[in-house]
């Protein structure tokens, strides 16, 4: 079954389901880094959200061998578990004075999202851009946030310094960062992955081998968008000031970023083409944040590219 016949038959296998009191609309998201993703929205006539469920990853798992009717029940039971977000009251998103304490930032890539911020407000730093949104909800299935578009800040009748004041105070309250080693990360993948087979002797044998520098971990409490959080005030400051060194950043994803006390035994250059390299085999398109390796420098307190700036797009 070819892909636009897939999206088809998923929609009217739900809409017989579902009944006539809902409305499936399948549509182009545009996403982080050029991304276009296949989205099927399901309305409820009397509601005025509606969720969207993304299909790509779904027609992958039946092109390995899943069945299709499995398939739509998975569906069906996520849209079903998730429902109660159609019940959140959306008239507040025209009131900005109940908005105040939900607005965040993010960092994206600026190069890969040329269209996209033609659409939003955003602030440059560096090769990246920071961009804005609404953190509604948060439940057991994850969280429910909306995208601030020019739109947004017109309809409030408020401004980009505005809503940049107000993220910069709510992110870091909101969600906080969280540093680890690169050790404590992988003990924890460990003891998630191997249950009760887990052994931390074991993993300290494993993790044991000398390196050139210690990884550490930044990222945010969620784990989701969390590589803003060398935006957070004092945050790399802090943390440079307790190693007695500048900082390598490495923007591992947009959810979080590497840190490694500066060397002088380590390449700019060689770091940079690992980071592309993991880029591109690694991480998938709308996660990736930059192939460009950055410094945090103690005499100036700012963050600034290491080496030479990368000029490429990550799609």
């Amino acid at each position: 079954m070819v892909y636009e016949m897939f999206q088809t038959k998923v929609a009217d296998s739900l809409r017989s389901q579902l009944g006539s009191d809902y409305k499936l609309t399948l549509l182009k998201v545009p996403k982080n880094n050029g991304m276009i993703l296949d989205g099927l929205s399901i309305t409820r006539k009397d509601l005025a959200a509606s969720p969207t469920i993304y299909l790509n990853s779904y027609y992958e798992r039946y092109q390995e061998g899943i069945p299709f009717n499995s398939i739509v029940s998975e569906i069906l039971q996520i849209y079903q578990e998730n429902s109660s977000v159609t019940h959140l009251d959306f008239s507040v998103l025209n009131d900005f004075s109940l908005l105040r304490d939900k607005v965040l930032y993010k960092l994206i890539h600026t190069e890969s999202n040329k269209e996209l911020l033609t659409d939003l407000p955003s602030i440059p730093y560096l090769d990246l851009s920071i961009v804005f949104y609404l953190f509604l909800e948060k439940t057991e299935y994850g969280q429910m946030t909306a995208l601030i578009h020019n739109d947004h800040l017109k309809s409030w009748n408020t401004t980009l310094d505005d809503i940049y004041q107000l993220a910069s105070m709510n992110t870091p309250k909101f969600l906080p960062a969280e540093l680890k080693t690169m050790t404590e990360v992988m003990k924890s993948i460990a003891k998630e992955h191997l249950g009760s087979e887990y052994r931390e002797e074991l993993i300290d044998q494993l993790l044991s081998a000398p390196s050139v520098s210690p990884l550490y971990v930044l990222t945010n409490s969620s784990g989701i968008c969390g590589a803003c959080a060398i935006l957070y005030p004092d945050q790399l400051k802090n943390f440079s000031a307790m190693m007695g060194k500048d900082l390598v950043i490495l923007p591992s994803s947009i959810h979080e970023v590497l840190l490694i006390p500066y060397e002088e035994a380590l390449s700019f250059e060689e770091l940079s083409s690992m980071v592309s390299h993991i880029n591109r085999s690694e991480v998938p398109v709308e996660d990736r944040l930059s192939d460009q390796v950055y410094l945090y420098s103690k005499s100036l307190d700012q963050v600034v590219f290491a080496g030479t700036p990368v000029s490429s797009t990550l799609s």
